[in-house]
């Protein structure tokens, strides 16, 4: 305790010519030690999903055009196999909110969904309407149609398992959803 005390003096001591007195050292001294005690703002459920994605089991730093010949040449039925069995956008969604899809509103679903699908930098733009009775997504890219389809089956396949209806349609560049209301 007393060497505490001792150093502080010290560095009070030090600091008096700058600040011409005693008082007016420690009274900058406290307003700098206030003001680095301060919390940090919150992060956003979006930024912490950043910051946690480094824990997650994924592993794709490839160039798009490596992506798309990779995606040209993808055996669709296989991947078809692995969605079901493993479900990556559910898990994606459940881990963004931490919660079961099932407690999920069809809002949050949306939202993780398109948050998810931001952070993969898969797609060239994402867009989303709330339109009534059904949100419209609109996903562009320029990975082939391959792409187009594997994305799709996904994302259905998630929308499948929450219990909602979808119509969509998709091309070389573009997947097109309807995603109605309970």
């Amino acid at each position: 305790m007393y060497y505490h005390l001792a150093e502080t003096l010290g560095i009070i001591k030090k600091h008096v010519d700058k600040f011409e007195t005693q008082q007016k050292a420690l009274e900058f001294a406290l307003e700098s030690l206030e003001n680095s005690s301060k919390p940090s703002p919150e992060l956003s459920r979006e930024d912490k999903f950043w910051m946690a994605h480094k824990t997650v089991n994924t592993a794709c730093f490839i160039q798009k055009d490596g992506l798309k010949m990779l995606m040209e040449t993808a055996d669709i039925e296989q991947f078809e196999e692995y969605v079901t069995r493993n479900k990556p956008v559910e898990y994606v969604i459940e881990y963004y909110f931490q919660k079961p899809l099932k407690e999920c509103s069809l809002n949050e679903v949306i939202e993780g969904l398109v948050v998810g699908a931001r952070m993969s930098h898969f797609f060239d733009t994402i867009d989303y309407t709330d339109n009534g009775g059904h949100y419209t997504l609109l996903f562009t890219h320029s990975l082939g149609l391959n792409a187009s389809k594997i994305n799709l089956m996904s994302f259905e396949s998630m929308f499948k398992t929450y219990g909602v209806k979808v119509e969509s349609t998709i091309s070389e560049k573009t997947i097109f959803m309807k995603i109605f209301k309970i």
